[in-house]
């Protein structure tokens, strides 16, 4: 892919209602994204109430999974965890990796939403710990 095919795709995106574009080409990939993203997906209602909580972070780059193969959430906001309760997936280099609870507690919140890209020690869950 050319850099003029690069500027048209970026000149639709300008033009579209998207903030965020992956593309992938046997030799290119490209991911634009605008700015922060303005809505929070429908999973995530306590995301934006501060808690102090443990906050689980992406050890690896990849794409985050939040629906188990029945397409249900592995984690609700305000489901009860314990240690090594799988909270979602991380996609990387056509692998599944598990994302786990360190501790035992309640899920506060989910910083991220099904099938986004996640760079390294992006928040993903926040945990409050039981007592």
């Amino acid at each position: 892919m050319d850099k003029k095919h690069i500027a048209d795709l970026l000149a639709v995106l300008d033009k579209s209602n998207f903030d965020d574009i992956e593309l992938r080409d046997a030799d290119l990939y490209l991911h634009v994204r605008r700015g922060e993203v303005a809505h929070a997906p429908a999973t995530k209602p306590a995301a934006v109430r501060p808690t102090n909580g443990k906050v689980v972070k992406s050890p690896m780059v990849g794409i985050v999974h939040l629906l188990d193969d029945a397409k249900k959430p592995f984690v609700e906001v305000g489901q009860t965890v314990k240690p090594g309760t799988t909270l979602a997936q991380i996609e990387s280099m056509k692998l599944f990796n598990d994302i786990t609870s360190p501790v035992a507690g309640t899920v506060a919140a989910i910083h991220v939403s099904d099938k986004q890209t996640v760079a390294y020690a992006t928040p993903l869950f926040e945990i409050t710990e039981a007592d």
